[in-house]
């Protein structure tokens, strides 16, 4: 069904079609801001599609949503729906790489954290965090939404030298192509414009990226 169509269609329903109402093709034109010809046409051809029927009494003419009508309306608000709620609980980011400062191969390395990656993640992830900075606000918004999210948590922990804080972790895809986590630091010196994504493989080699390439990165 042409956009235009559909547009009438819905226009229809608002106006309680869904029983008989009395409705002139002048005041349908006015109510979809098109000429009554074409209002006209709009109805003819939902009329030919069973989408509605028409009836005329002495009071005027008459407009009625079919059940085929209602069905199609009922469809598309469901498929909407559920991609409305899909979207709600899915994460898809972009940004640019850039080299971080080293610090993200020293704590990853460390043997309180890497345990927990390889029994919580099912793999051990290479020495080394891929940086991606996020340019469009929306993403950082999503990355505060993110850290609210259910999560694999990493407990921090104590050693002889210091106190290193908890972590999240967010199963992901990166660029479509391989598996990994986003790796969200209690501590860190970055702010929510940076993403940190940890991998099996050293992603910057495996996927041929340098700073300044843009890719891609959905949370599963």
């Amino acid at each position: 069904m042409k956009s235009s169509y559909f547009d009438t269609l819905l226009e229809l329903l608002i106006l309680g079609a869904k029983k008989p109402i009395k409705l002139s093709t002048f005041q349908l034109a006015e109510r979809i801001s098109k000429s009554q010809q074409s209002a006209s046409q709009h109805l003819l051809y939902l009329e030919k599609s069973g989408y509605i029927e028409r009836f005329k009494d002495i009071d005027g003419t008459f407009i009625q949503i079919t059940d085929k009508g209602l069905n199609y309306l009922t469809n598309l608000h469901n498929q909407l729906q559920n991609a409305f709620e899909k979207h709600s609980d899915s994460f898809l980011f972009e940004g640019t790489v850039f080299s971080g400062l080293g610090e993200g191969a020293y704590y990853v390395s460390l043997s309180g954290y890497k345990k927990q990656f390889i029994s919580k993640l099912n793999f051990e992830p290479f020495p080394g965090t891929l940086n991606l900075r996020l340019i469009n606000p929306i993403h950082r918004k999503m990355k505060l939404q993110l850290s609210n999210s259910s999560c694999i948590n990493i407990d921090g922990f104590i050693d002889k030298k210091r106190t290193y804080g908890t972590a999240k972790c967010f199963p992901a895809l990166i660029n479509n192509k391989e598996h990994g986590a986003v790796l969200i630091i209690e501590r860190t010196h970055y702010d929510n414009s940076v993403l940190e994504l940890i991998s099996s493989v050293n992603l910057r080699k495996k996927l041929q990226l340098q700073d300044g390439h843009s890719i891609n990165v959905s949370i599963l």
